[in-house]
């Protein structure tokens, strides 16, 4: 009994093997050598890696099988390099395998990195034909892969580990290949965040560089763009945002968070949504928007606390797609739902469709989605949802402006509660004004823009009280500050604007102009009236200390050719032969430029309406009550008299408020 059990002990080892063994002697790369492997090119000559080298890297893990795999991306083989070196994305070439007999219905194998069809990937070579069998996953983790080959039984073939990109995610990690009677368990499709970006807010950065902004937000730490997830809670201000949490240049995109109960002094929280990976997709969180679930529309609400339910592009290839994730203690937790799916599929016109604005839409019942799906046509899709997870197409509008961060806000006209107009902008701030009847936008005007500078990806608050509409948008562009001028972040927002509609004898146009509650900074406020800029005349000849300002002038030109405001760290021109304001710019490199911040700034009555204000790095500029504005970074000089002259002639100051800032940071 005993030699009949050692026998079938003996067979069912047997049956196990022939069940699952490698394809030929150093399939698995075990001997730590490319022996039976033919490299060709540079992608994978310094192969195979010996250990966890992605962790080493502080990356996440490989899930190598063994002690050595084949990563394009690393530059350790025990002998060159150590752990944790890379060799980086721009390398190409094959790995080809010697020829082996196919005596398996499935070869199972390990894979991972770049989710590049047809540029990374491993393909068998068999019959005279080139099979493609698998590509990454936009994860360094690799994942088990089976392919069919029952229709090869016994023909001889190869296999091809290949690398033709040289861009981002341009590498492949491959392992272990292996003949099996039957596919790999399907490799688990769940949810998990990247554990590269941690949620830390940086609570040992404080806000005291000589050249940071002191009352623009601008993140504790790294990179920053597109407002998003705007809206007020009924307490606080929440002002979500992209951020790189690992750097200072663009990447990792992550929604910073922070709040605030006057927009001006902000808290930074620990970062809200991260990227993640799903169904073998890795990507990250770009821009949306956020709205408080009034009427429990999502069946989440705990408590009295409003569900908040955040909108937001899931950037993954092959195509971006739309997600939602909802929180229900406020903003601090977020549970992503359906574990980051989509809500909105890709529609098809641009891999990279992106950023969905959503909001109420009172009269129709219903919550409302527009969405940039299009460039060249620009197409902006229109859906509706009475429960924020199921979306019906409504209707496109095609606008060749429309590009991607669109917004869309309800305003009176002239403050007339009877007369309430929808605008429709986009990042650049191209806008109409028109009608929306819950499925369509009905333009009543052309295509109209009223800002200029570093000025883009603006949102407004969803919800904010009185019925006000405040809009802060990023201030793109620019040098990196991290790098030239000692601060640890990069880019800023720019102030918030209060949007108005107001009649004009062009039409109705909006308005833009700073919150009212600049006021709470307000230090110490100097008033000069009936002036005459002439020689020997300089208003601020007694404010030689001035640094964060607020000024406010209305003056005649007259018969002088310039009118020069000499300011903290800048220099603004007011040229009446050009109707402009220049002021000086910086160029991404770091040098200073003269730009023109408003243009067509023409008298009216004689007179000109002027508003500045001046940070450490930028300097946003307001004509004539809002009806224009530009917001612009400057190259942070040091003047050596601070002046407001005329050059050519006398001008006439009417009204000069310059009022000086306390930093909302202390």
């Amino acid at each position: 009994m005993k030699v009949l059990q050692v026998i079938l002990l003996v067979l069912f080892a047997c049956v196990e093997i022939h069940a699952d063994e490698l394809l030929f002697p150093n399939a698995d790369f075990e001997q730590g050598t490319l022996e039976n492997w033919t490299a060709e090119g540079e992608a994978f000559r310094i192969q195979p890696t010996r250990g966890d080298n992605t962790s080493a890297r502080n990356r996440e893990p490989s899930n190598l099988q063994g002690s050595w795999w084949i990563g394009g991306y690393e530059r350790f083989n025990g002998t060159v390099g150590e752990p944790g070196a890379t060799a980086g994305d721009h390398l190409t070439g094959t790995l080809t395998s010697r020829e082996f007999e196919i005596k398996h219905p499935y070869i199972t194998f390990r894979i991972g990195a770049g989710h590049l069809p047809g540029e990374v990937g491993v393909r068998l070579l068999v019959d005279g034909e080139s099979i493609d069998l698998a590509t990454g996953v936009d994860h360094e983790t690799m994942v088990m892969e089976s392919s069919d080959v029952r229709q090869h039984i016994g023909k001889l073939a190869r296999l091809q580990i290949y690398d033709t990109a040289t861009g981002g995610w341009g590498h492949i990690n491959v392992d272990d290949f292996r003949g099996t009677e039957s596919p790999a368990p399907e490799t688990s499709m769940d949810f998990v965040l990247d554990a590269r970006v941690k949620p830390s807010s940086y609570p040992d950065t404080s806000y005291d560089q000589p050249l940071r902004p002191q009352f623009h937000f601008v993140s504790k730490k790294n990179w920053l763009n597109d407002p998003n997830g705007m809206l007020f809670d009924g307490e606080n201000y929440h002002l979500f945002f992209q951020h790189n949490p690992n750097g200072t240049e663009w990447g990792n995109m992550t929604w910073g968070h922070a709040i605030s109960q006057d927009m001006i002094h902000w808290k930074q929280l620990e970062h809200a949504l991260l990227p993640y990976r799903v169904d073998r997709r890795s990507g990250t969180i770009f821009s949306g928007t956020a709205v408080i679930d009034h009427n429990n529309s999502l069946g989440k609400q705990v408590g009295d606390t409003k569900t908040i339910c955040a909108f937001f592009t899931f950037a993954a290839n092959p195509s971006f797609y739309q997600a939602m994730a909802y929180s229900t203690d406020g903003g601090f937790t977020w549970t992503y739902w359906n574990e980051g799916r989509a809500i909105v599929d890709n529609q098809g016109f641009d891999q990279g469709e992106r950023d969905p604005k959503v909001f109420w839409h009172e009269a129709s019942q219903k919550w409302v989605m527009v969405l940039w799906v299009q460039q060249n046509p620009g197409r902006v899709r229109w859906f509706t949802s009475t429960n924020l997870v199921d979306w019906e197409f409504a209707s496109d509008l095609m606008r060749d402006w429309a590009f991607e961060c669109m917004d869309v806000v309800f305003l009176p006209v002239d403050g007339d509660p009877e007369n309430v107009k929808c605008v429709i902008y986009d990042a650049s701030f191209d806008y109409e004004i028109g009608t929306f009847d819950g499925k369509q936008f009905h333009a009543e005007t052309e295509t109209l823009q009223n800002v200029r500078g570093n000025y883009y990806a603006a949102q407004t608050f969803y919800q904010a009280p009185d019925g006000r509409a405040v809009q802060i948008g990023w201030m793109r562009g620019g040098p990196n500050s991290a790098k030239l001028f000692d601060v640890p972040h990069n880019q800023q927002m720019a102030f918030p604007v209060e949007l108005e509609l107001k009649s004009t004898p062009e039409g109705v146009r909006l308005f833009c102009s700073p919150i009212s509650e600049i006021e709470t900074l307000v230090a110490e406020t100097h008033e000069f009236k009936n002036l005459s800029l002439r020689e020997g005349v300089n208003p601020l000849s007694d404010l030689q200390d001035l640094d964060l300002v607020d000024l406010e002038i209305v003056f005649s030109p007259g018969e002088a050719k310039e009118v020069v405001f000499d300011l903290p760290r800048t220099q603004l021109r007011y040229v009446a032969e050009n109707h402009q304001l220049l002021c000086n710019g910086v160029t991404e490199s770091g040098e200073r430029r003269e730009e023109v911040c408003l243009e067509q700034f023409t008298e009216r009555d004689g007179k000109i309406h002027l508003r500045v204000l001046v940070d450490r790095l930028s300097v946003e500029t307001y004509a004539f009550g809002g009806e224009a504005f530009s917001a612009n970074y400057i190259s942070p000089i040091d003047q050596e008299t601070l002046s407001i002259h005329s050059l050519g002639g006398t001008a006439v100051i009417h009204d000069l408020k310059i009022r000086e800032l306390n930093s909302a940071w202390k």
